[in-house]
C-alpha cells in the first residue's frame, strides 16, 4: 500500500502551503490539525476528496496524535509549534510507528533536545527525524555542506542569513523573538559551548540588494547539526540586522535573556492581533541571501544561495524532503540535519527550479 505524507498544522499559514505543493505534485497526503472547523474548511478550499484523510489531533493529548498512524504515514510534516511545548511528543510517536519525521522549526533548543532524547530510538526504528527542515535552516545546512565539500577538516564554518520579507508569519515572529532573546549553544574547539545571542558581530558581503551588512551571533541549528558529520574545530551562524538594531542586540546580548523573558508576554498577545501571515504578493517580492564559508588547512571557500519566497520554499523543501523519504533507496536513520538526511549539491540543484541562484 502507498504510503502517505501527514501534515499535522495543515491549517496553519505554513501548513497551507505545504498541502497546495503536496496536491500540485500530486503525492498522497492527510491533513491534520487541532480544530475539526478549520479542517472542513481547508477540505473545501482544496477541494480534497475522501481519499484525502484528515484528523484532529491536539500535541497535548497523546491519543489523538496516536490516530494520526492509522492512514498508512510514511512521513510526518509537522508545522504545529511552539516546537519546544509541543514537538517532542510528535517526534517520538512518529518514530515508535515508523514514520520519518520533518518539522519547520526555527528553535534551536528543541532541536538539542530532540538530539539527546529521540537519536536511540530513531535507529532502533531505522527511521530519520530531521527537526528544523524548513526554510531557515535547511538552506543554511545545504549551503555550508556545499562549502565544506572535500576541505575537511575544517578549522571553521561560519553562515549568515539575510532576509528582507514584505511580511512575516505569527510563528516566525515568535521563532526569531525567542532566538534573539535566548542563551544559545555554540560550537568551538571541537566541542559545545554556552552563548548568548548577539555575544559576537561581524561584516558580510551579501550580494545585492543587500550589500554590506552588520549581522549578530544567532543560536541557529548549524551549531548542533553540521559537527555531527563534518569534520570542524567551530561552527558559528549570523544573522543580519538593521545596523543600530544589530549594534544594540551586541551590546545588551549579557541581559536579553532576562529582558525578553517580560517583554515576550506582551509581545505574544500583540502577535495574535496580527494577520498570520503575508498575501501572496508579499511572499513571493520577500528576497534572502545565506552565506556559507568553510576554511581548513586544504584551503576554504565561500558558498552564496539567494532566492525569492521563504515561505513558498518551505513547503517545496519540506515536501521534496519527505520524497526523497519514501523513494526506495533511501537507507538513513537518526535524528539529523538536512545537510545530513540529503544531500547538499541534489538539494540545491533542485531548489533551482524555484529561483534559487548559487555562487561559489
Amino acid at each position: 500500500m502507498t504510503q502517505r505524507v501527514l501534515v499535522m498544522g495543515a491549517t496553519g499559514y505554513t501548513g497551507r502551503l505545504i498541502v497546495a505543493e503536496l496536491q500540485r505534485k500530486q503525492i498522497p497526503f492527510g491533513v491534520a490539525g487541532r480544530s475539526k472547523e478549520r479542517l472542513e474548511a481547508l477540505r473545501r478550499e482544496f477541494g480534497l476528496d475522501e481519499e484525502v484523510p484528515s484528523v484532529v489531533a491536539d500535541a497535548l493529548q497523546p491519543t489523538t496524535v496516536r490516530a494520526m498512524f492509522k492512514h498508512d504515514v510514511g512521513v510526518l510534516i509537522n508545522c504545529a509549534g511552539p516546537f519546544t511545548r509541543l514537538g517532542e511528543p510528535v517526534v517520538r510517536e512518529a518514530l515508535e510507528h515508523e514514520a520519518h519525521y520533518l518539522d519547520i522549526t526555527g528553535e534551536q533548543n528543541y532541536i538539542a533536545r530532540v538530539i539527546q532524547n529521540c537519536q536511540i530510538l530513531a535507529l532502533a526504528k531505522k527511521r530519520v527525524a530531521v527537526p528544523g527542515c524548513g526554510f531557515e535552516y535547511a538552506i543554511s545546512n545545504w549551503c555550508a555542506g556545499l562549502a565544506a565539500r572535500e576541505l575537511e577538516p575544517l578549522d571553521k564554518i561560519e553562515t549568515a542569513t539575510i532576509a528582507r520579507a514584505m511580511g512575516t508569519s505569527q510563528g516566525t515572529k515568535r521563532s526569531l523573538f525567542t532566538a534573539l532573546g535566548s542563551y544559545g549553544i555554540g560550537w568551538e574547539n571541537g566541542k559545545k559551548v554556552i552563548r548568548a545571542t548577539g555575544s559576537r558581530r561581524r561584516q558580510f558581503k551579501f550580494p545585492p540588494p543587500f550589500g554590506k551588512q552588520t549581522a549578530v551571533w544567532t543560536p541557529f541549528s548549524e551549531t548542533l547539526t553540521l559537527p555531527r558529520h563534518i569534520q570542524v574545530q567551530q561552527v558559528d551562524s549570523y544573522f543580519a540586522l538593521p545596523a543600530p538594531l544589530a549594534l544594540g542586540v551586541w551590546a545588551l546580548s549579557p541581559v536579553l535573556p532576562v529582558l525578553s523573558s517580560g517583554l515576550g508576554l506582551v509581545l505574544d498577545k500583540l502577535i495574535d492581533k496580527q494577520p498570520r501571515g503575508p498575501e501572496e504578493a508579499q511572499r513571493k517580492a520577500a528576497r534572502w541571501a545565506v552565506i556559507a564559508e568553510a576554511s581548513g588547512p586544504k584551503g576554504q571557500r565561500r558558498v552564496t544561495l539567494q532566492g525569492p519566497d521563504v515561505y513558498g520554499l518551505t513547503a517545496v523543501i519540506t515536501v521534496w524532503a519527505a520524497e526523497q523519504m519514501l523513494s526506495p533507496g533511501y537507507d538513513k536513520a537518526g535524528v539529523l540535519g538536512p545537510a545530513h538526511a540529503f544531500d547538499s549539491v541534489q538539494a540545491v540543484d533542485y531548489l533551482k527550479n524555484f529561483g534559487v541562484e548559487v555562487i561559489v
